[in-house]
């Protein structure tokens, strides 16, 4: 009797060790399902790689839909803005005179990239309601997000971090374990070698006009929040709760700010469908009419 409640005990024990392993295993491929694209180009842009086995960095051409890799730089001139895609539903606005570094999404817990200057918008989409883990870096601060929309404001001495709904938590790289947590509708700043700083209101519609596309070509402004053509997901209906004047945080702001655009993820009217982008003539560098 002892040893059949010893076999039907390691039998369990074999069991759940499986199905540990093959979640680890379902974990760690949807990890690597997660890839980036371009759904949107306009102005100044330009994306730099370096080759496998090749000791210098080039600048590579590059059109919409085209699928990013680890370590490539995208960086946007004067009138630049590009619009980064993944295949989450999760979207970002890179602004103009802003520079940024695609990580590895491969890896656990994901890092969508370093911001090296500039600004940025980022919507982390919920995947089945549930939270979905990234971090964003800058030279300042770790952002780590769970399913929210945010902006990151760097430059060479502090990181401001404006959260439009959600929640996050942000901490000096320097001081790990001081972090600061912002619900909707607050910000901080973050210097180096400082804590951030207590979270602080900020009024609503505060910088949508920097993520806002142009009016190249007689593009107009969208106020869409999310970006056509975001792989083919629908909208989850977080639009209707923005019109209702919900963003999530449950404190009266008027919505989520706008994603994307129109032309994202279709070719959009600065670019006329799928064409390189290597080098903008003088008619596409983001001059507006």
């Amino acid at each position: 009797m002892i040893i059949k409640k010893l076999l039907i005990v390691c039998h369990l024990c074999v069991v759940l060790c499986a199905l540990s392993i093959g979640s680890g295993i379902r974990v760690s491929r949807a990890q690597e399902m997660v890839s980036a694209k371009v759904l949107s180009i306009q102005g100044q842009v330009e994306i730099q790689r370096q080759p496998a086995n090749q000791p210098q960095i080039q600048k590579i051409a590059f059109k919409i839909e085209d699928r990013l890799q680890a370590g490539d730089t995208i960086i946007t001139g004067k009138n630049g803005r590009l619009v980064l895609g993944l295949s989450d539903g999760s979207q970002a606005v890179i602004a103009a005179k802003t520079t940024v570094v695609i990580k590895d999404l491969s890896q656990s817990p994901r890092t969508l990239f370093n911001v090296v200057r500039g600004k940025t918008r980022v919507h982390i989409e919920k995947l089945g309601g549930q939270p979905n883990p990234y971090r964003v870096n800058t030279p300042t601060a770790v952002i780590a997000v769970r399913g929210t929309i945010f902006d990151v404001l760097v430059d060479e001495k502090e990181t401001q971090v404006f959260l439009h709904e959600g929640q996050v938590a942000v901490t000096n790289l320097a001081l790990p374990d001081q972090p600061v947590i912002l619900s909707a509708g607050q910000a901080t700043k973050i210097l180096m070698q400082r804590p951030p700083n207590p979270p602080n209101s900020f009024k609503d519609g505060r910088n949508d006009g920097t993520f806002k596309p142009g009016r190249d070509n007689g593009s107009p402004q969208d106020n869409r929040r999310i970006a056509d053509g975001g792989g083919g997901r629908p909208d989850t209906g977080r639009e209707a709760a923005g019109r209702e004047g919900s963003n999530g945080g449950g404190n009266g702001r008027t919505g989520a700010p706008p994603i994307g655009g129109p032309d994202a993820g279709r070719g959009g009217p600065q670019s006329g469908g799928p064409k390189p982008n290597v080098s903008p003539s003088p008619t596409t560098s983001g001059k507006r009419p």
